[in-house]
């Protein structure tokens, strides 16, 4: 049985099987490309929504700092100040993409996201990457559709 594993900044977010047809098949790229495409459009209602989409809220500004960010950068939403963190997630820009046939890794150069996903003692928590139930059996769904594209093609050879 082959199973799909999926790892998000160090921690393990899906552990599924995949149907013993999947077995012979030795490359997922198309699959994991559906996949990093969805990721984005996950990202970008995540910071659109201020971490509401994936179910947790992320946590307001300090007092202080929320003053400070409205003066001199008004309007700009949490975990938005230099928009350079959300064009990672969100769009997908700088985004370290490894494609392989049997795995894909999605990660992002910036060191500081790992921060706000998992808070510090300064610092509360801000899931940038919160993946809901929907989302991994949209995966799921994904990759099932492809092992059974495939196996549909090697029936009808």
């Amino acid at each position: 049985m082959l199973t799909i594993r999926v790892t998000i900044m160090g921690e393990e977010v899906v552990a599924r099987a995949l149907s013993r047809f999947g077995e012979g098949i030795k490359d997922f790229r198309p699959a994991w490309e559906q996949i990093q495409i969805n990721f984005a459009e996950i990202e970008e209602q995540q910071f659109a929504t201020q971490g509401a989409r994936g179910g947790t809220p992320w946590a307001p500004l300090s007092p202080n700092y929320a003053a400070w960010k409205e003066k001199y950068f008004p309007g700009l939403p949490i975990l938005q100040l230099t928009r350079t963190m959300w064009g990672q997630f969100a769009v997908g820009t700088g985004m370290i993409a490894d494609i392989m046939p049997m795995y894909m890794r999605l990660a992002p150069t910036l060191d500081y996201p790992l921060y706000h996903q998992r808070g510090t003692a300064h610092m509360p928590a801000r899931r940038v990457v919160q993946l809901t139930e929907e989302d991994k059996r949209g995966w799921m769904k994904i990759l099932h559709n492809y092992v059974y594209d495939k196996a549909r093609e090697a029936h009808l050879r």
